[in-house]
């Protein structure tokens, strides 16, 4: 093996193996002092500089239960299958660390190489990312299973019940963006929403993105969906059983997990990479990418210190009875927007163009005069210009100023576009009251008949 060929390999695999189990350990810190200081506490605050007094906020935390998890003595319940309670962990992390490869991220010590380091650029990435994630399910119930403990097994049981559930709200809310695009390739998706065109910025984007998170929520088991490790209930659920590196590995596994559905929701939702300051600076691509990863892992650790648990009716009510409704509801609201719109838009470039041809050609001569614009024309075809670039933001933005100028197709747009938005903002209202509603018990409290 050539000495050019080992460093081509180990230039690749240094993002996978060292930059985001870094970001896990520092994730970790992160979530540990946001808790405390959402619960009043200080947090880690003394673990730092070895043999010093020096602290630096607890930073070294991480490394002390990194190196506390490799010495504990590994236990094995006497009962259990020694062969899957071993591949159970190991199975666990392997799905999130694939989906982080085909994330669209360029490295930039890519100029150090003959071609930079990039994702695998798959045409079928978004499938792959759901066939892939769905091992995790085996992994989680392959661990309740094989500890021969009751209180692991219901874990797996929850665990498997919920992956399922809710797997097809997060699907079907990513359909939405794969329809507008019209691919599964996670580059093409991030190319389609540079210069700030992202889909969250969408009425159906916005609905698709709020029903992505809360069931991404649910499927890396984070609160107030974590009833798989329920330790008021079942112990510690499915790793009950488990001590030592295992258990390490069970963790960094859920915060892989973390950092690769996050990674999803900036591709499919967020631009990708996308951001300012591109053009003298292409390197700040990754920068913005794991900015806006740490940005929706923030938004978990706030529910986490904010949220109460639910219970397992209230789980599967809110996924069954609300969130996959409204997904297809989504798709239909996408699809309004996509196709009425399209033809609105249309209609109205038509309508302009004859107006300003039509008038000049009669009985077979031409009139070289210059055409005459109505007020509002210019700005009403520059925003068709944009729409027909899929610049959304920017379309509206010129119908808005052909609409103050009094051109009447361009109100009719805009109507059209705020009554799309009415509807996705009415989905969000729903789940949200449904999700109320879901934790509103109506069963009455006991009465104590015998209390006297």
């Amino acid at each position: 093996m050539s000495f050019e060929l080992i460093k081509d390999i180990l230039i690749a695999t240094v993002p996978l193996l060292v930059i985001f189990p870094s970001l896990f350990a520092f994730t970790t810190w992160m979530e540990r002092k946001a808790l405390a200081r959402i619960q009043n506490r200080i947090g880690p605050n003394k673990t730092g500089i070895p043999c010093t007094r020096i602290g630096l906020f607890g930073l070294g935390q991480p490394a002390a239960d990194g190196i506390k998890m490799i010495f504990k003595e590994d236990i094995v319940p006497r009962g259990a299958d020694r062969l899957f309670h071993l591949l159970a962990p190991i199975l666990a992390l392997i799905p999130a660390m694939l989906i982080l490869c085909f994330l669209p991220l360029e490295f930039p010590w890519g100029k150090f190489m003959s071609a930079p380091v990039q994702a695998f650029l798959l045409d079928s990435a978004v499938i792959f990312f759901f066939a892939i994630s769905g091992l995790t399910t085996l992994a989680i119930f392959m661990a309740g299973w094989a500890s021969r403990n009751k209180y692991s097994l219901l874990g797996g049981m929850r665990a498997v019940a919920q992956m399922v559930s809710y797997e097809i709200p997060l699907v079907l809310s990513a359909v939405v963006v794969v329809m507008m695009v019209g691919s599964l390739n996670a580059k093409e998706i991030a190319d389609a929403q540079t210069g700030f065109n992202w889909f969250v910025f969408t009425p159906w984007g916005l609905a698709a993105f709020v029903i992505f998170f809360i069931a991404a929520l649910a499927e890396t088991n984070r609160s107030p969906f974590d009833l798989p490790e329920a330790e008021s209930e079942i112990i510690a659920g499915y790793f009950t059983e488990y001590s030592g590196f295992k258990f390490a590995l069970f963790f960094l596994g859920e915060y892989i997990a973390m950092f690769a559905i996050s990674g999803l929701a900036v591709t499919l939702f967020l631009g990708a990479g996308d951001g300012p300051f591109l053009t003298s600076a292409p390197w700040l691509s990754v920068v913005w990418f794991i900015v806006k990863i740490f940005g929706l892992i923030a938004v978990m650790i706030w529910l986490r210190g904010t949220l109460p648990r639910l219970r397992v009716d209230q789980l599967m009510a809110f996924a069954w009875k609300f969130l996959l409704p409204i997904s297809i509801f989504n798709i239909l609201l996408a699809g309004l927007s996509h196709f009425a719109l399209d033809a609105r838009v249309a209609a109205t470039s038509d309508a302009i163009l004859y107006s300003i041809h039509a008038p000049h050609t009669h009985s077979g001569a031409v009139n070289h005069a210059p055409p005459k614009l109505v007020a509002g024309q210019k700005e009403a075809v520059m925003g068709a210009l944009h729409y027909t670039d899929k610049n959304w933001v920017g379309a509206m933005e010129w119908f808005f100023k052909a609409a103050l100028k009094g051109h009447v197709q361009s109100r009719s747009i805009l109507a059209w576009w705020f009554g799309i938005w009415a509807m996705g903002l009415t989905v969000l209202y729903v789940m949200a009251k449904g999700l109320d509603n879901v934790s509103r018990s109506e069963v009455k409290p006991r009465e104590y008949l015998y209390a006297e």
